[in-house]
């Protein structure tokens, strides 16, 4: 069986009660360190004001809502989890930007939707999904100008912090697992499709990659 988000467990983690949790995070205390330094990173690869953008995995939208409140043209969310875009429409609501958000239901690395934007934003979803060559094939396919995404960084202690969260999720009988995928993999995928990888930043466990696409020619 193909591997797609319908067959991970991303549900049983990720479901209406998360949903509720995050969004009463953001509302409360707005963006992570991390969301926030991503997004610093971001402002120099398009201008917002004429940018369209696309978030995988997007949960409750923090980072598509903080984008647009900075001026971004227009943002497309998609979750796999319906929860995690019913509460990111009514954030999107609540601050004004609704009228410029759309929120899909879908599997990222296998949307029937082939639409191009400028920007295609991963934040913390590599290491959700077993399968991260699917998922940076897709936001090659669909990123005219950047991919930007965030991802544990490759450490000891970063994979021993992930083995004992699944180990946590195994005695739950969850059948959903964090994965530590090869930097140095992603990034050369991602040159492979024309685009120029590099390291932006690190806060705590999480690496920050930015991508710009390379101008043919």
């Amino acid at each position: 069986m193909a591997c797609n988000c319908l067959n991970t467990g991303l549900g049983e983690v990720f479901g209406e009660r998360f949903a509720r949790t995050e969004a009463r995070r953001f509302r409360n205390h707005g963006l992570t360190r991390r969301a926030q330094q991503l997004i610093e990173v971001i402002r120099p690869l398009v201008r917002f004001h004429e940018a369209t953008l696309l978030e995988g995995g997007a949960g409750v939208g923090g980072v598509s809502i903080e984008l647009l409140r900075h001026g971004m043209r227009h943002a497309t969310i998609v979750d796999a989890v319906p929860a995690a875009v019913r509460m990111a429409r009514t954030l999107a609501e609540e601050y004004g930007v609704a009228h410029r958000m759309s929120g899909v239901v879908a599997d990222f690395a296998h949307m029937d939707d082939d639409s191009v934007h400028d920007l295609v934003v991963l934040d913390r979803v590599v290491c959700c999904y077993p399968d991260w060559r699917a998922l940076l094939e897709a936001a090659a396919d669909r990123a005219s100008r950047a991919i930007a995404l965030t991802y544990p960084r490759e450490a000891w202690w970063t994979r021993f912090g992930v083995s004992a969260g699944n180990a946590v999720l195994w005695l739950g009988r969850r059948h959903f697992r964090l994965h530590v995928h090869p930097p140095a993999a992603m990034h050369a995928l991602l040159r492979t499709r024309g685009f120029a990888p590099r390291v932006a930043g690190r806060v705590g466990i999480w690496e920050i990659c930015v991508a710009p696409r390379l101008a043919e020619g």
